[in-house]
């Protein structure tokens, strides 16, 4: 890591350490301290993205120049349902998408606890559909990606 890039890791910590070392954080602070979090990753090279509204859902492509466009990378970003959006995941799940060959589509559903439970499943069901009616093959979309829609018909 050259020494830039180590004071900016060393800046970017500090104000992390700074923010949170404040008594009864709010919602809004902690989400945006996660959504800074991104600027401690490396841009993948040769991944453009996209965003998209994918019936409704704000969705994000992660595309590899040369990847297969028929594979589907469905990612459901961290946070459980509170704090992330597409846009804290969009850098490492560009770098597995470029590993993989595959696109990824990285969606952003409702968060709590603005929208309660299940909006953010039925949010996974409404891209899970999106993609196969863009002709997406299921079996194209590894199972381990999308383990919450395993009992969609």
């Amino acid at each position: 890591m050259s020494s830039q890039q180590l004071a900016q890791m060393n800046k970017l910590y500090a104000s992390i350490r700074q923010r949170i070392s404040k008594p009864n954080l709010d919602l809004v602070t902690i989400r945006d301290i996660v959504e800074n979090l991104h600027l401690a990753a490396s841009e993948p090279e040769a991944v453009t993205y996209a965003e998209v509204d994918a019936d409704g859902v704000p969705a994000l492509w992660c595309i590899p120049h040369g990847s297969d466009p028929d594979r589907v990378l469905l990612h459901i970003h961290a946070g459980g349902t509170v704090v992330s959006s597409m846009h804290t995941d969009r850098k490492a799940i560009g770098h597995i998408a470029k590993v993989t060959g595959a696109r990824a589509l990285v969606l952003n559903y409702r968060r709590s606890p603005e929208h309660k439970f299940p909006a953010q499943i039925e949010d996974l069901e409404r891209v899970y559909l999106w993609l196969l009616g863009q002709e997406v093959d299921p079996a194209n979309m590894p199972a381990s990606a999308i383990p919450s829609v395993a009992t969609l018909p």
